[in-house]
Formats: structure tokens, sequence, C-alpha cells
């Protein structure tokens, strides 16, 4: 990842909105009392901006973070004479046993699968009399529920589990509650020295539940801490956030103006397509009552060719029946015609030898007139 690339995984000053800057640079204001004129180490130290919030009041100021480029990048950045940064692994710290007044932690645990090796090395580390502060995302709120979870974190806990995991550790544990807030600031000209009151009322009205805080911020030590601080509030003047949220609700009712404008032109082309679907729709009507009709008169023919087909049927059986009948009619008279050729037959032949009878009586009978006659000798 560039040093100057913002994608989620580490705060980058001047990027990624004012929010998640107030949520970060609080973090280190508020521990930034228990820095002054001690050795202080920053665990996972990133781009190296808090570090150097503790270099203003810190005798000397270590800044760790197992990213080398973006430890090279603070290291130009940031560096000054109090302040050193270097490439290590938080979970195998590179200082003494006790050599630590004060050991940051910010958001990093969540990074980790290791974490109880990562909170055994900060109590490792720490003086006796040191603190060690601790922060991580409550992950019932953080992510429970959530659409998108962050993909740079393995291993969230919840508020329970992350006291455990500290307690196992460190004799003193007290949690503390990190959330940006709505409010109002009333100050004289420039911020004063000297002390500043924190009003927390609810406003009047119905009554509503306070939204859960995001983040747990945890002060350990071995020793009990009468003098930490039991609230913090971080002030921007600049009012770097209430300008993020003009320019966002600007914009979202630019988008709002803009998706009016499309839904208004969205309804002209509907109506146009509805139109259009209408005259559609009384075409396919059209269309359907020709396909009815002409339903209507294939069904009509149906039936009539239904009826011609019964009748031609009915004339080819009757035309089939007085087939065969002439049929048997032409076998009769064949054999009738056989019959009356074998009886001229048999009758020729009758005739025939009554013929040939008839010449013999005639031949005979003419011998014997000749012979009278005396044309014919004896």
């Amino acid at each position: 990842m560039s040093s100057c690339e913002f994608t989620g995984e580490r705060f980058l000053p001047g990027l990624g909105g004012a929010q998640i800057a107030y949520e970060h640079l609080h973090r280190y204001v508020y521990a930034l009392s228990w820095a002054r004129g001690r050795r202080v180490l920053d665990v996972a130290a990133g781009s190296g901006y808090g570090a150097t919030i503790f270099a203003r009041a810190a005798s000397a100021v270590y800044a760790v973070d197992i990213d080398e480029p973006a430890m090279c990048a603070a290291s130009g950045t940031w560096g000054r004479e109090n302040l050193r940064f270097a490439v290590a692994d938080a979970r195998r710290l590179p200082f003494l046993s006790r050599s630590m007044d004060l050991v940051a932690a910010f958001e990093v645990l969540e990074h980790v699968s290791d974490q109880e090796e990562l909170i055994r090395e900060a109590a490792r580390i720490l003086s006796p009399a040191g603190v060690a502060i601790i922060s991580t995302p409550d992950k019932a709120v953080y992510s429970t529920g959530r659409a998108h979870p962050n993909p740079f974190h393995v291993g969230e806990l919840y508020q329970e589990e992350f006291e455990a995991l500290l307690a196992r550790h460190f004799r003193h544990v007290r949690l503390l509650r990190q959330q940006v807030r709505s409010g109002s600031l009333i100050d004289f000209q420039g911020m004063p020295e000297g002390r500043c009151d924190l009003a927390v009322d609810p406003p009047p009205g119905p009554s509503r539940p306070a939204s859960p805080p995001t983040y747990v911020l945890a002060v350990c030590s071995d020793a009990p801490q009468p003098d930490a601080p039991r609230a913090s509030v971080y002030l921007d003047l600049t009012d770097q956030w209430s300008e993020e949220r003009s320019r966002e609700i600007e914009a979202a009712n630019a988008e709002i103006r803009r998706l009016n404008e499309e839904i208004e032109r969205l309804g002209v082309w509907g109506q146009g397509l509805e139109r259009t679907a209408r005259e559609k729709d009384a075409k396919i009507r059209e269309v359907l009552d020709e396909v009815e009709a002409r339903d209507h008169a294939i069904v009509g023919l149906r039936e009539e060719l239904s009826a011609e087909t019964s009748r031609r049927d009915e004339e080819i059986r009757r035309l089939q029946c007085d087939f065969e009948e002439r049929s048997r009619w032409a076998e009769s008279l064949v054999e009738d015609v056989v019959s009356r050729d074998r009886y001229i037959r048999q009758a020729n032949d009758a005739l025939d030898q009554a013929a040939a009878r008839l010449a013999r009586i005639r031949h005979a009978r003419l011998y014997r007139a000749l012979r009278r006659i005396g044309l014919l000798p004896d």
C-alpha cells in the first residue's frame, strides 16, 4: 500500500474525512497527559501522525510498525530529535522489559490473530508505574449487522472479551467509550487555558436512547491511576466535520434534484410508453378479434368439411356396395355366357351330325335316282 493512498486500513491525515480524523486524533490527545516527560511507545504507528503528537511533550517517543514503507515515509515526514521510527512486529517488540512509561496501541488489536501475544508484550515492556492505553472497535456496534465488514480486521472483540483479555495481563483495567457526538461550544475568544465545563444533559423533549459508542478505550496499569481523566472532549475549531456534513447534504440535495429531474423525465417517458402500450393494446385487441373471427370461420369450415367428408364416405360405401352387386351380376352373366356357349357348341355339334346324316341320306337317294335313269352304272 502506498503511504499516500487511503484504503481504510490505517488513518492518513487529510484523507478519509473529518469523523475518522476526530476518532484517531482524540485518542492521542487523551493519552498525552500520561506522556509528559516520559518514555512513550506508539505501537502500530502507521503514518506517524500520533507519534509526533506524543513528541510534543514526551522525553522520548518510539514509533513502530510492521510496514517498512510506512515507517520510512513517517520518518521523512515527522522526524524530530526525540522521535524514532522503527520496523517491528507488535508481538515481538525490540525493547527491554519495563522500559516504557506509556504504551499506546490504538486500533491494532483487531488487525492481528495472536492478540494474547500482543497484549503480553505491551505488559512486558511497561514500567511498574506505567500506563498502557489500548483501543479497539466494539464488535457488537462496529460489525454486528453491518452490511460491509472491514476487510482489514482479522479478529474483532466484544467489549467483554476485550476486558477479559486485558485483565489477564494488567492488575487495573478501566474501560472508556469513544464516539463522535453532536454538541455546541461556548468559549471566550480563543480556547481558555483554565477549567472547562462539560455538560452532557440530554435535550428536552421525548427521551431517546443514546447511540452506542463504536470504540472501547482501555487504561491499563499494574499501579492504580487515581488522576486519570474520567472524560475527554476533542474540539475541532475549524469545524471541518460540519463543513463536510454541509457538503454531503448539498451533494445529497443535488443528487435528490437530479433524481427528481430524472423521475420527471422518466414520468414523461413513462407516459409515452403508456400511450404506446395503449395503442399496442388496441392493435392487439384488433388482431385478437380477427384471430377469433378466423377461428370461428375455421371451426365452421371444419364442420362443413367433416359433414362433406361424411357424405362422401357414405356415397363411397353406397358405390362400393353397388359395385360389389354389379360384380356379382357380371360374374353370373359370365357363368350364363359360358353355359350358353357350351349349349351352342353342343347344338352346333348336333346340327353338324344331322347335316352329315342328311348329306349321306341325300347322297344315297341321288345315287339311286341316277342309277334308275341310267346315268350311273349299277
